[in-house]
């Protein structure tokens, strides 16, 4: 009995594990649909827009700050904004934190993470 519930629990982990590239095509496929302009999709790693009003009001960042640096990100944010506020202006949500991001073939990158929001802070 004991072997048999070790067996279901490898086998519900094994089916529950994330293939690394598929994650990296998720991840490519959303910063093309909020950034279809290729410039605008340099140095990003993860773009996780959250849906609010019918357009993504806010959204997660993890970017390259070898390759780009956080104010043309904030740039980037402002413009993907502009046609839904009126404004040209991004706010960051929290501040900038420096994480370890997971390349598809399973090496570490230095990276920075911010949430940005198309709405500025309430006071």
């Amino acid at each position: 009995m004991k072997h048999l519930l070790l067996g279901l629990a490898v086998a519900s982990l094994a089916a529950c594990s994330v293939d690394p590239q598929q994650a990296a095509d998720r991840r490519q496929a959303l910063i093309q649909h909020v950034f279809p302009n290729p410039a605008d999709q340099r140095g990003l790693h993860l773009v996780f827009p959250i849906e609010s009003f019918g357009y993504y009001n806010n959204m997660e960042i993890i970017f390259f700050p070898d390759e780009v640096s956080q104010n043309a990100v904030s740039q980037r944010v402002a413009r993907y904004c502009a046609p839904h506020t009126g404004t040209t202006k991004a706010y960051t949500k929290r501040p900038a934190q420096s994480i370890s991001a997971t390349l598809a073939d399973g090496s570490k990158r230095p990276a920075t993470q911010v949430w940005f929001s198309c709405k500025p802070p309430k006071s």
